[in-house]
């Protein structure tokens, strides 16, 4: 069976609620209430390494209205943070957003914040004060309060609560137990009147225990009464991990325990009822308002350099790429990836975000009799695009889907200059992507498996009696391959800094080095260098290394488990390839046996093997492909076996005898 990141988190999202167990530091979770316990305690045991763990949470939120019948959300949260170590004693930093542009506006208020300590046995208590609290404005529409504990040093305990008022009832989101530090205890409570109607999903790996029950209460109205249920969720977790970056993954919180509540509409019989349910179709007509698709269509800034290249007699792709080229030429990136275009602006000021590129290279193409229509998406970093839930604020990235008078159709994205027609930004290897054109239906499409990513390595080295190696290596990545190479050469200002980078990884010196393609907008990229190197040799054996680089590590898997799932940048395939003469008057002691390992979770295998000629000639030949970009949690311990074999291959060594 098929297994994507959509069946994934539809599947986790219903894990039924399992009783969770008592946490390991008991507290009273009652405000003030700091236990000499809690204060002497130097290390959390499920996770001796923390610097920092939450003892007790508790995130209160309430979808309310007023006596005038005003809607909001109200939150109220309190922590108690223990100090550990060192590192941590900048964790109790808080800055906390508010709008400015509502009305009435958001609030921040009843901020409390207590540091205990133990101090030659005897327990201080400092408060936070007025002046430790600043409200700083961060942009017309936007302000922060920021406040930090006092008298922090390991061992505090620190205790905090605060509240937040918005009139923005529908913004409930994600109430989140678990956080990128453990937490010994995570309550939490949703409460909305019975005429709010929520839909609710809960998602992470991690078991939670939720509860629900009805209380009564009323509203004055006027002269009147309004007599309603108040529904209350109840949530509690114990003993969570820290959920931290991990390799191969692209967003780690979109895996954290939490709870989405999602307003679906508000039904108050005889005084207001109001929808806020939305499908795809909405949002579709929200993009097309909010100039998101016009200024892919309008009359385009480059419509003279356009009608030049289409009646230059390129080919369609190359006509495509001609159009980019002069666009990306012209107007410069600013490296900001967005839905909104201003593509006069941008055309005015030479500059501007991903969405004006897009939308200035598409509309140059529509004016040549190409089909060019924006392509929204989340990339991977912020989540996972969910068909069922739809929303405009899951949108934060927009490319193309070019369609040509032939029929040939390519996606791209025409602001990044690593990337070719069909060969996107590894973020943007979405599985849903929406294309919105001008007029007619959106349809959903899948990004993630565009092309063939390859590499081909290929090497030949000669080595000498006294251990010194003379060679010449060439790679050449194709597609995303290409794009990932382009990528790493544009992280230098300086080649030479760039191959200096290679010396170090590979333990070589480089002679001499070219790079090929990255100034050109292409699928291919080579780089060609040429290499010394050397062998270990004692008495009459060398000892000879067959790979040169380690296209996969050891240590990208050492943790025993792993609860989130392993996600791949793209499918490929890598072959190396070597040529190794030997000295004369040498010949091969022993060989690496022949490795051919198969991998079921990435649908994938690796095969390495060497082979003597009898003369002077050892051929070298690897090939490792992976044709799934996610491994489940469950199947983690079958990557690990398979990658610490295939991490195992590049230790492999050649003996060499004398004879």
């Amino acid at each position: 069976m098929k297994i994507t990141l959509k069946s994934l988190l539809f599947c986790f999202a219903l894990i039924p609620s399992v009783l969770a167990n008592s946490q390991t530091i008991p507290v009273n979770p009652k405000f003030g209430m700091v236990s000499d316990e809690e204060l002497r305690m130097t290390v959390y045991p499920p996770d001796t390494s923390a610097a920092v763990v939450i003892l007790y949470s508790k995130q209160e939120v309430e979808a309310a209205f007023t006596n005038a019948l005003t809607f909001g959300r109200k939150i109220t949260r309190t922590e108690r943070i223990k100090i550990l170590k060192e590192s941590g004693k900048d964790y109790p930093d808080f800055k906390l957003f508010y709008s400015t542009k509502s009305d009435p506006r958001e609030a921040v208020s009843n901020i409390k914040l207590t540091t205990y300590n133990l101090i030659d046995g005897q327990r201080t208590a400092d408060k936070l004060t007025r002046k430790m609290i600043f409200d700083k404005k961060e942009s017309d529409t936007r302000n922060s309060i920021s406040f930090s504990a006092p008298n922090v040093r390991v061992g505090s305990v620190i205790e905090v609560s605060y509240t937040f008022e918005s009139p923005y009832v529908a913004d409930i989101g994600t109430i989140f137990l678990q956080r990128d530090v453990p937490v010994n205890l995570a309550e939490a409570e949703f409460s909305g009147a019975e005429y709010f109607h929520f839909s609710r999903m809960l998602r992470g790996f991690e078991p939670c225990t939720s509860t629900s029950e009805t209380n009564q209460s009323s509203l004055m109205l006027g002269d009147g009464r309004l007599d309603f249920e108040v529904k209350v969720d109840k949530h509690r977790a114990v003993d969570l991990p820290a959920l931290k970056s991990a390799p191969y993954c692209y967003c780690p919180e979109m895996y954290r325990l939490g709870i989405t509540y999602e307003l679906q509409r508000i039904d108050i019989p005889g005084y207001d009822s109001r929808d806020y349910s939305t499908d795809w179709e909405h949002v579709d007509k929200v993009l097309r308002q909010e100039r998101c698709v016009k200024d892919f269509y309008i009359k385009s800034q480059f419509s003279e350099e356009a009608q030049k290249i289409a009646s230059s007699g390129l080919s369609e792709a190359e006509q495509v790429i001609a159009v980019r080229n002069v666009v990306a030429g012209k107007v410069r990136w600013n490296k900001r990836i967005s839905i909104y275009p201003s593509a006069a602006k941008a055309f005015k000021e030479l500059e501007g975000t991903s969405a004006d590129i897009n939308a200035l290279t598409g509309a140059a193409l529509n004016g040549m009799g190409f089909s060019a229509d924006p392509v929204f998406l989340m990339t991977r970093d912020k989540g996972l695009l969910m068909s069922q839930h739809p929303s405009i604020d899951n949108l934060n990235a927009v490319i193309l889907k070019v369609t040509a008078p032939s029929g040939d159709v390519w996606f791209f994205d025409a602001a990044d200059k690593t990337g070719c027609l069909n060969v996107l930004p590894s973020l943007f290897l979405v599985e849903n992507a929406r294309v919105v054109p001008r007029q007619g239906a959106s349809e959903w499409t899948d990004l993630s498996k565009l092309c063939r990513n390859q590499m081909l390595d290929s090497a030949k080295m000669e080595v000498s009696a006294d251990g010194s190696i003379k060679g010449n290596r060439s790679e050449h990545g194709y597609n995303n391959w290409a794009a990932t190479m382009k990528k790493a050469y544009f992280q230098y200002d300086d080649p030479e800094k760039f191959a200096d980078n290679i010396e170090s990884e590979d333990g070589i010196e480089i002679e001499s080095i070219e790079f090929q393609g990255h100034e050109d907008w292409n699928p291919e990229a080579t780089l060609s260098y040429s290499f010394t190197s050397r062998a270990a040799v004692s008495g009459d054996y060398i000892y000879l290394k067959p790979y040169i680089s380690k296209y996969q590590d050891e240590s990208d898997f050492q943790n025993p488990e792993r609860k989130i799932p392993v996600e791949f940048a793209y499918p490929e395939v890598i072959t190396y390839n070597a040529m190794i003469t030997i000295p004369d008057g040498y010949t091969v002691e022993s060989l690496p046996n022949l490795v051919s390992i198969a991998c079921p979770c990435t649908s994938g295998k690796v095969v390495a093997q060497c082979l003597f000629d009898g003369s002077r000639t050892v051929n070298v030949n690897f090939r490792f492909t992976c044709n799934n970009r996610l491994v489940v949690p469950e199947r983690y311990g079958e990557l690990r076996s398979f990658w610490a074999e295939l991490a195992n291959i590049y230790n492999s060594t050649i003996v060499l005898k004398k004879l």
